[in-house]
């Protein structure tokens, strides 16, 4: 995340916030853009019952991010609001990266329809909630948002990493394999060439993966144990991974975080960071986020704390992430 001045009085505002807290000012956020004062632009219909900041920009009042959740939790339930918030505040993150990088946010053909669409569920809609994407539709359980239950659910999967924006940052990963890469024959044969044939059982495939242990060695070639499962998760694997690194590297250089200086200069204008981002050699890109994320596992450790980024991007994960981010940077087909 990058920093932020408030109109008003300049202070440095976070992506969060709602006001400035040295001057008062009610503050909207555009993505792509920074912070308005309240008054001068429409603020999202959401904002004060779940604390969305952003720009309303749509005809039902809602922005672009809070217009891309098509089912919400029954607010009835004690703790929903606060769970739904708690996932929106994840998906803002997530969808400003999305929008700066220009991906697709709409149905091929349809720009009134969004793409992807988030749906929130609970136990009280469903008997048991089956987080997962199909078709354009991502579905998240709302229990998630509660800390002891997602750890709970670390713990029995054997997870190092269960966050809120890994699971909405993991979901985009198989709704733009989608839109980018199963639409067009090349990317599609490279795909498969890289991260394996989708056309594998993938029923057969999860239940192989959760009834037996990893393959030996699988740190070589996947970021994760679940990556192994099937090329769809590899790929969907390496796509959060490499969203983690661009908006973990966006946020060090905004705040003058260097390790390696291989970089180059930042741009002045910090909304251009993760363009170029998008541009430096990926070895360099690699290098940086390698000696940043072993720098802050150790702080974090220190602390007390899990470690910050408990993967290993051995040099094959690095060549998936690299095309992954050439896809992104080449766009629609």
């Amino acid at each position: 995340m990058i920093r932020y001045r408030c109109p008003t009085c300049s202070a440095q505002v976070y992506f969060a916030n709602q006001k400035c807290l040295s001057c008062q000012t009610d503050l909207v956020f555009t993505p792509g853009k920074g912070f308005d004062a309240a008054g001068d632009v429409e603020s999202c219909a959401n904002r004060d019952q779940i604390g969305c900041n952003w720009r309303a920009d749509q005809a039902n009042g809602l922005c672009r991010s809070c217009a891309h959740s098509t089912l919400i939790p029954d607010l009835a339930v004690e703790g929903n609001a606060e769970r739904w918030a708690k996932f929106e505040a994840s998906k803002r993150i997530l969808m400003r990266m999305l929008i700066v990088l220009d991906l697709p946010l709409s149905e091929p053909g349809d720009k009134g329809t969004p793409r992807p669409r988030f749906l929130f569920k609970g136990s009280d809609q469903v008997s048991q909630v089956i987080m997962g994407h199909a078709d354009g539709d991502i579905t998240l359980n709302i229990a998630e948002a509660d800390d002891d239950y997602r750890v709970a659910e670390r713990a029995d999967m054997g997870e190092r990493y269960r966050t809120l924006i890994g699971h909405l940052r993991h979901e985009t990963g198989h709704a733009y394999w989608e839109v980018l890469v199963r639409p067009d024959e090349a990317r599609l044969s490279q795909s498969r060439a890289i991260f394996g044939d989708d056309r594998l059982d993938y029923a057969k495939a999860l239940d192989a993966h959760y009834k037996s242990e990893p393959p030996q060695g699988w740190q070589q070639s996947y970021v994760s144990e679940y990556a192994t499962a099937h090329p769809y998760e590899d790929f969907a694997e390496s796509w959060a991974n490499l969203l983690h690194i661009l908006d973990g590297l966006e946020t060090a250089q905004s705040h003058g975080v260097s390790v390696t200086g291989r970089l180059g200069a930042v741009p002045q204008d910090p909304n251009q960071i993760l363009q170029h981002l998008m541009q430096v050699p990926f070895d360099d890109l690699v290098a940086e986020w390698i000696a940043l994320s072993v720098s802050l596992n150790a702080l974090n450790e220190t602390m007390g704390h899990a470690s910050f980024y408990p993967f290993i991007l051995s040099p094959k994960v690095g060549e998936k992430l690299e095309w992954i981010r050439g896809v992104i940077a080449a766009g629609k087909p």
